[in-house]
């Protein structure tokens, strides 16, 4: 199963118990559950074209400026179906962009696509299923029999009792993504600016954290809004609605700010970058190092031309 929160292994046991449950006949636009929705929902055009992927999809824009069949974002790709290689094959996949540490491409690589002649690895940020990174194993460890046993209040309990802030560990981990790693993302960027990588599909394990803040960079230098990053964003949430409905309709709050997406993560990560550069295009000049030239060609390659 993957990995798609930093609890990891206790997540992955709690998207088991999702799969199997009952799902009913609500959509995420229509819905009362307490998740964010993107703006203009009933426009979103909710799909999973490519068996076993949740969050495979182009990007969400208001309109219809990037070109279609270019330029993808992902959930990991360890376990496709032959069908779905072949759908990803006849994409013409030829770039693969995995966001992934090395020991997350270790325990679950991906599958092999035909049509891929070029793959990077740009590690970005700790495996989501490090547990330690986020609370003592022990206290993970008692999350698992509290789940089953429905004592959720318990869970929170726990979880304050310990100071684990989710929310905070995540908004923390949005940060990162601006300001730790920025030879990765420039490097990301770079590649879009050569029009024989293309098409091209970027993923880490869920599709939407790492992968998240990807694509807001690239939304950005291709002029598009915070407002419009932030749809994209979460548009994850109408595609794993599924999941979510179970997820945060019947589990602990104190485990919410892991499931989902939550605006005020992509908010912090575009927040940090203007607190320490000034502005997006600042960063993006002075320390990512895409030219104006070279943002005129990424355009070039994923915009339509007028």
């Amino acid at each position: 199963m993957k990995s798609q929160s930093p609890l990891g292994l206790v997540l992955a046991i709690l998207c088991t118990i999702a799969a199997g449950a009952a799902t009913s006949q609500t959509t995420a636009c229509d819905t009362a559950l307490d998740i964010a929705l993107p703006a203009m929902c009933e426009d979103v055009s909710v799909g999973h074209p490519i068996e076993g992927l949740e969050n495979f999809r182009e990007l969400t824009t208001p309109d219809a400026r990037v070109k279609p069949g270019v330029l993808f974002r992902s959930d990991q790709l360890d376990e496709l179906s032959d069908a779905a290689i072949a759908a990803l094959n006849d994409l013409g996949i030829e770039t693969v962009v995995d966001l992934r540490t090395p020991e997350e491409l270790y325990s679950h690589p991906n599958a092999q696509i035909p049509s891929v002649d070029f793959t990077v690895n740009l590690p970005i940020g700790s495996d989501p299923a490090d547990i330690a990174k986020i609370m003592p194993i022990e206290i993970a460890a008692q999350i698992r029999p509290m789940w089953f046993d429905g004592k959720f209040n318990e869970i929170d309990q726990l979880l304050a009792e310990h100071d684990v802030d989710l929310r905070q560990i995540r908004i923390d981990r949005y940060r990162d993504f601006a300001t730790k790693f920025d030879p990765q993302v420039s490097r990301f960027l770079h590649l879009l600016t050569d029009a024989n990588n293309f098409p091209l599909l970027f993923h880490c394990a869920g599709g939407k954290d790492r992968t998240g803040y990807m694509a807001a960079v690239t939304m950005l230098i291709l002029g598009y809004s915070e407002e419009d990053v932030l749809r994209d964003y979460l548009t994850t949430n109408a595609f794993t609605y599924d999941e979510l409905e179970q997820l945060v309709g019947n589990g602990p709050h104190s485990l919410r700010p892991a499931f989902g997406a939550h605006p005020e993560q992509i908010e912090a990560s575009i927040q940090a970058v203007k607190d320490a550069h000034g502005s997006f295009e600042a960063y993006r000049r002075d320390i990512l190092g895409i030219s104006d030239e070279e943002v005129e060609a990424i355009r070039q390659n994923l915009l339509v031309q007028n």
